[in-house]
């Protein structure tokens, strides 16, 4: 079986190896007429083109690929030992298949006996047989072999050389280099031109056997330009380009031809650092094409941009200095300057061609910093000083950026000028602030001038300064203040008297329109008008009395200013403007706002009634403005006495400071006798004033004041003052300064006796008019007295005809009038009377009318009440007149009672808070309960009727006893008017929304009368101070809510019920909220 399978493995080897033969044949022919294709297609390419690498990765490609498919193709049909068995089986002419059967037994491990017997016969087959292996080819194509191998060697062989170089770019894959020049050099490569300059562009050694052309662009594409012996010349370039040149073989570098314009400056930057004393940031600016405009000790850093590569820029300046700028980078160049001087500059720019820029003229130009402003906004004008030497002043000042050193000049007269510092750091540009010039250690006398300006200066490094106007301050002598002072006050007469005779004409003619009106049913528009128009002259008039009052009280602060008044003078004088205040009363205000009601309502019997009461306070308004023009013209001797006085002083003042300065060596003596010659100018005017005093008293009046001034005036004359003063004159100006004081002694001392003796005089004289005063009010109260008991006999007699006692009652209007004329004859009892006498007065008067027109109108039930109202009020006045009697100055008012009454007013506001609250919470209970009140209630309410009747009878009292409290006495009234009403109707237990609404006018009414106060305090605290106009007036409002507090904790609301206390804290905690 061994032998079988041995022999079976050799046929097996031979028929594979015939395959292996096989294929290795059809893989040279392959190869064969791969390498042949590609030599044709290298025949037809050239050698260096890139096809035939395209070709050869192809070709080799293919090679590679066919060869693997014959090997396997080959390989998949080789022969394996069954199919080896198979293929003997068919080359015999047995039909057994013994070889075929024998191996798959084999395989099948039958018996071995069957085996051995067919492994027998197989084994002596094998050897009697021999088998002939398949062709590896068939002829045919054994021909076909050969031919194509003959004729493809014969190619190779009569082409050798040519096969051999493919062979070779076949076996490298790329061509075999050929020794072309590898580069181009081309000149002038990289190159930076003007713009119109020639080009030439060529290249250097060329390589004759390859064509060179020339590709350029100046934008995206590129185009190409045809050489002419290897160059080309651009004869006037505009524009940068860029070029290469290129052949078959090499490609140059891609140059750049830069075309330059001619340098200039593209973009300018401009930084400004401003001087740290403007408080400016810095600035940038990119608009300014050069031109610097800045604050000078500006540093400015100036940056520019130019269009081209330059190598350098230069500054040159007007003054022929020039500066370089320092270079950043190619096109970038800055440099730092301060600004100090206004000039011209151009600049300069060279290129790397060594071109010159065009020169460009720039400005350098200096921002103004305007010098400071400073102005004397108070006084502003030149003034006169008063006796305090103290002169408030404004200053105001103003600079761009800051402000330093306020200094105050002055000089007196022809002296050195002098300077104090105000304020020497100041934080504020705009600065305003208020001083007190204080002159008192100037040693001023009357006539002096003090020049005084003030100067400030700004922080700038150059220290700018300003100066205010000079302005004087004289310090007048004491003719020049009455001279002033009689002009400011013979003014306000005048207009006193203007206003008088306007009023006269204005109540004429309101007289005739009344009894025109009387006399018809209806009322016309054009009557209306009428009425219209002279309402509105009346207001008018009252307006102008109300700034003459204004204007007399800057007079009165004059007055005190100078010290040119005795206390006494001022304080009457002070009296006359409060009374010319009170010309425009509260009634005529009323009885105007009645009658311009009427005329919208247009009822023919309330026009007249209305027209009536105006016509009463229109007398009223004239009889006032009367009485304060007679007061006016009473004080005035009572000012010439004081002139005559204060001149004196004024003299004995001056004559005392000469003499210190006469015993100072270093004081000139041609001045103390310039000096020493105003003294006795003043002796002159001093004479002048008693002179014109003398004419003012009246020879019965003033007899006793009026002797003792001629005695005076006779004294002077022949007391040799006037030779005392001429002596001394004359002695300085000789120098001799001990004898010159021995006839100031002696003229120091005979003043001093003449101002004691005017002295005297004016207290006289101020005692004499006192006591006139208290005559005629004592007469006065004598015939009211006896009125009174009259009226009380006349009262019994009334019965039912009012017609019995007619006569009697005219009668006695009329003395009551008589009367009354006599007492105001002496004009300086207006000072003295209270307000409330005037009050109880017109409360007289009006009963008087009112009797008169019930009985026109026979009204007599009111006969009895309007003849008690006749009884109280006379008895009223009576009392008033005691009053003023046992206290002269209650007429004046004071300070105390002003505090009194606020303090009481502001009381009785925190009570009537408190009732108002409670009277809300009853309301709220009534309400609830549907308008039923039980006894708790009723309780309640009785108590607030007793609150409220409590504080009536409270603001009685008060408008009886306190002058305060009497010039409020409309308002007060009013208050006790609603008091007593609800009063009334709570004790009724009407508890409505009408009594809520009555309350709350109580309390508004109560806060409006401390308003009131609190300004006429503020008021009269300003009158005794020197005007300073840095004072700002403090708001004089009562906080409503404050007292509404201050009511929740006041100790007598305890006395309510806990109930009620409960609803007040409840209150008070909303209020917080």
């Amino acid at each position: 079986m061994n032998e079988f399978l041995n022999k079976l493995q050799k046929y097996r080897f031979k028929l594979n190896l015939q395959i292996v033969l096989r294929c290795l044949i059809l893989a040279i022919i392959i190869f064969m007429l791969g390498i042949h294709l590609y030599y044709l297609v290298w025949l037809n390419v050239s050698a260096q083109s890139v096809v035939l690498i395209y070709i050869n990765y192809i070709l080799r490609f293919l090679i590679i690929l066919l060869i693997l498919y014959v090997f396997y193709r080959g390989i998949k049909h080789f022969y394996r030992v069954r199919l080896t068995a198979r293929w003997l089986d068919k080359q015999t002419e047995h039909q057994d298949d013994l070889y075929q059967n024998l191996y798959e037994l084999y395989q099948q491990k039958e018996d071995e006996s069957v085996l051995k017997v067919l492994a027998t016969q197989a084994t002596e087959r094998l050897k009697s047989v021999s088998y002939r292996l398949p062709k590896l080819f068939p002829a045919e194509l054994w021909f076909l072999i050969l031919f194509l191998a003959i004729g493809i060697g014969s190619v190779w062989t009569f082409s050798g050389n040519s096969f051999s170089y493919a062979m070779k770019q076949f076996a490298a894959i790329t061509p075999e280099t050929i020794a072309y020049k590898s580069t181009i050099d081309v000149v002038p490569g990289n190159i930076t031109l003007g713009r119109g300059q020639q080009l030439v562009i060529q290249v250097v050694e060329p390589d004759t056997r390859l064509h060179h052309r020339l590709f350029y662009r100046w934008d995206q594409n590129w185009r190409e330009l045809g050489m002419n012996n290897y160059s080309y010349s651009f004869p006037s370039l505009e524009y940068s380009l860029e070029y290469y040149v290129q052949n078959e073989v090499a490609k140059s570098p891609v140059y750049k031809v830069e075309c330059l314009d001619e340098p200039f400056v593209r973009s300018w930057t401009v930084d400004y650092h401003y001087p740290a004393y403007t408080g400016l940031g810095n600035v940038r600016d990119t608009l300014s094409y050069g031109n610097i405009e800045a604050f000078k000790h500006t540093e400015v850093i100036l940056s520019i941009s130019t269009n081209i590569p330059v190598n350098k820029a230069i500054m040159h300046f007007s003054d022929g200095t020039s500066q370089p700028m320092q270079q950043v980078d190619a096109q970038d160049f800055t440099t730092r300057l301060t600004v100090l001087n206004p000039k011209t500059w151009y600049l300069e720019l060279n290129d790397i061609l060594g071109r010159h820029s065009e020169p460009e003229e720039k400005a350098i130009s200096i921002i103004p910093d305007n010098p400071p402003e400073i102005r004397i906004l108070y006084p502003g004008q030149d003034v006169m000083l008063d006796q305090s030497l103290l002169l408030p002043l404004i200053i105001s000042a103003n600079d761009d950026f800051g402000l330093r050193n306020l200094s105050l000049y002055y000089q007196v007269n022809d002296r050195s000028t002098q300077s104090m510092m105000l304020q020497s750091v100041i934080t504020t540009k705009l600065f305003t602030t208020d001083y007190h010039f204080n002159m008192n250690n100037l040693n001023l006398l009357p006539g002096d001038n003090v020049t005084y300006w003030a100067e400030v200066y700004d922080n700038s490094p150059d220290r700018q300064s300003a100066q205010t106007a000079k302005y004087k301050a004289r310090f007048p002598s004491m003719e020049e203040i009455y001279q002033e002072i009689e002009k400011l006050q013979n003014k306000q007469t005048q207009d006193l008297q203007s206003t008088l005779k306007e009023s006269h004409n204005l109540e004429k003619d309101f007289e005739k329109k009344r009894l025109e009106l009387m006399k018809k049913d209806e009322i016309s528009w054009e009557d209306s008008k009428q009425l219209e128009k002279m309402l509105n002259t009346q207001e008018k008039l009252a307006e102008q009395v109300e700034n003459i009052a204004q204007d007399f009280q800057q007079l009165i602060d004059k007055l005190k200013a100078n010290e040119a008044l005795s206390a006494e003078t001022i304080q009457k004088m002070q009296r006359i403007q409060e009374l010319m205040q009170e010309i425009s009363t509260d009634e005529l205000r009323e009885a105007m706002s009645k009658v311009n009601e009427v005329l919208r309502n247009v009822k023919p019997e309330d026009l007249r009634k209305a027209m009536e009461n105006l016509k009463f306070s229109m007398e009223d308004f004239n009889k006032n403005i009367d009485q304060t023009l007679q007061l006016l013209e009473s004080i005035k001797k009572e000012q010439a006495l004081d002139k005559a006085l204060q001149i004196s002083k004024e003299m004995e003042k001056m004559q005392s400071a000469l003499m210190d300065k006469t015993q100072d060596p270093s004081q000139n003596s041609e001045q103390l006798a310039q000096e020493q010659k105003n003294i006795a100018d003043k002796l002159e005017n001093l004479k002048e004033a008693m002179e014109e005093a003398n004419q003012l008293l009246d020879p019965s009046k003033d007899k006793q004041i009026k002797q003792d001034l001629n005695e005076l005036t006779k004294e002077m004359n022949s007391s040799q003052l006037e030779q005392n003063l001429q002596q001394s004159q004359q002695q300085l100006k000789q120098n001799q300064r001990s004898a010159a004081n021995q006839s100031q002694a002696q003229a120091l001392e005979k003043m001093r006796q003449f101002t004691k003796k005017l002295a005297d005089m004016k207290n006289a004289m101020s005692g004499s008019s006192q006591q006139e005063v208290v005559n005629a009010m004592q007469k006065a109260i004598r015939e009211m007295l006896i009125f009174s008991k009259q009226h009380e006999s006349l009262k019994a007699r009334y019965s039912q005809d009012p017609y019995q006692i007619i006569p009697d009652l005219i009668a006695e209007y009329e003395g009551l009038q008589m009367s009354l004329n006599k007492l105001f004859s002496v004009p300086q009892v207006t000072m003295f009377i209270p307000p409330k006498f005037y009050m109880d007065l017109s409360d007289t008067d009006r009963s008087f009318r009112d009797i008169f027109n019930s009985v026109n109108q026979m009204q007599y039930y009111q006969i009895p009440q309007q003849l008690e109202n006749i009884q109280k009020g006379l008895n009223l006045i009576v009392y008033d007149l005691m009053q003023t009697l046992n206290n002269p100055s209650a007429g004046m008012g004071g300070g105390s009672g002003m505090q009194t009454l606020l303090q009481m007013l502001e009381q009785m506001g925190q009570e009537q808070m408190a009732m108002n609250m409670l009277a809300e919470q009853l309301m709220m209970q009534l309400q609830q309960q549907g308008g039923r009140m039980g006894a708790a209630m009723q309780q309640q309410i009785q108590k607030l009727a007793a609150e409220e009747e409590r504080l009536a009878e409270n603001l009685k009292r008060a408008l009886q006893n306190n002058p305060e409290a009497q010039k409020q006495g409309n308002a007060i009234q009013q208050i006790i008017d609603e008091a007593e009403a609800v009063s009334r109707k709570l004790k009724s237990n009407q508890l409505t929304p009408e009594v809520l609404q009555s309350q709350e006018r109580i309390l508004s009414r109560l806060l409006d009368a401390q308003r009131s106060i609190n300004k006429r305090e503020f008021s009269e605290k300003r009158k005794g101070e020197t005007a300073d106009p840095s004072i700002k007036q403090q708001s004089a409002e009562t906080d409503y809510e404050t007292l509404r507090r201050k009511a929740m904790l006041d100790d007598t609301y305890r006395l309510f019920p806990p109930a009620y206390q409960q609803v007040i804290l409840k209150y008070l905690k909303l209020l917080n909220e």
